[in-house]
């Protein structure tokens, strides 16, 4: 116990030391630009536990050359098509739980990993702004696929944030759930420092800013799904967030919803956190997603193909 206390203190003098020095400072900055803005390649397994269904293994390119890889898992008798977009440091095997669910709704699901994540390529992750261009992807391969069917879209953090920045793109799509989607990029960051991150990041917040949009090549004030969200209108989106995210709490989910109040809906999970907003919400997690996913493309403007 007697060293507890000179570990504590040179753990928070060092970063202290390296802030007041330019090129210590400068190093450090881009260290932790590049580490938040890097690849997290996987091996994906094909599905398994989902019954009777097709899997396809499909392929589509960007419009800005990126190349994707995904899945096409399909019930004997779809009911329309629903596109998921997952999270930072995902893929698509993270987004299982909700196809599972969506399978046994009778739903065809179309999951692609985004950019610089598991099977697809691209060497930056971007948190959900040129994302947008692998929720466009998708989308016309499922116009094109299945034109006349129903059709949604889920995205889950970073890929819910693609979805808003994707705008008109997502007009592909009938009806559009966002699940645990950040206000802004600034807030998310330091949301983040003491939990995901550590707290010395905080010394360096302004050089890691600096670094991130030239890496980027966008103004970090750009990357806020805040100011892009009433582009889905007029799409009936449903919002969702755990009532204890420490990453997307209720209250900025809120605000994001409020930009829509004639199409969005907003909901709570309770004591669900970041990660688990599936596994905690359980069977009414289940039933709130079919509910406005059957509400929704049964009205739509499509017909089923028989």
């Amino acid at each position: 116990m007697a060293t507890s206390h000179p570990i504590s203190w040179l753990a928070g003098l060092w970063p202290r030391v390296i802030a007041h020095s330019g090129v210590g400072y400068l190093a450090v900055a881009y260290g932790v630009s590049r580490w938040l803005t890097r690849r997290s390649p996987a091996v994906v397994s094909a599905p398994v536990g989902l019954g009777e269904v097709k899997l396809e293994n499909p392929i589509c390119v960007t419009t800005d050359g990126v190349r994707l890889q995904g899945w096409i898992i399909e019930p004997p008798t779809p009911r329309g098509t629903i596109a998921l977009f997952h999270g930072l440091r995902g893929n698509r095997m993270s987004l299982l739980d909700r196809i599972t669910i969506l399978i046994e709704g009778g739903y065809r699901c179309v999951a692609f990993d985004h950019r610089a994540h598991g099977e697809s390529g691209g060497g930056v992750t971007s948190f959900g702004y040129h994302e947008r261009h692998d929720v466009a992807a998708v989308a016309q391969l499922v116009t094109s696929r299945w034109p006349d069917e129903p059709r949604a879209a889920l995205g889950f953090s970073m890929g819910a944030a693609a979805l808003c920045f994707a705008g008109p793109n997502t007009h592909a799509f009938d009806a559009i759930i966002l699940e645990s989607v950040y206000h802004d990029l600034a807030r998310a960051f330091h949301h983040r420092i003491g939990g995901v991150f550590p707290e010395w990041f905080q010394h360096f917040r302004r050089g890691v800013i600096w670094f991130t949009q030239r890496r980027l090549g966008v103004p970090i004030h750009e990357i806020a799904p805040i100011d892009h969200i009433a582009r889905l209108v007029p799409r009936p989106t449903l919002l969702l967030t755990g009532s204890d995210d420490p990453h997307a709490p209720p209250h900025e989910v809120r605000t994001l919803a409020e930009q829509m109040p004639e199409s969005a809906r907003f909901h709570i999970i309770a004591g669900a956190d970041h990660e688990n907003v599936v596994a905690q919400g359980g069977d009414g997690y289940r039933q709130l997603l079919l509910a406005f996913l059957d509400r929704h493309l049964a009205n739509s403007r499509h017909v089923v193909a028989a």
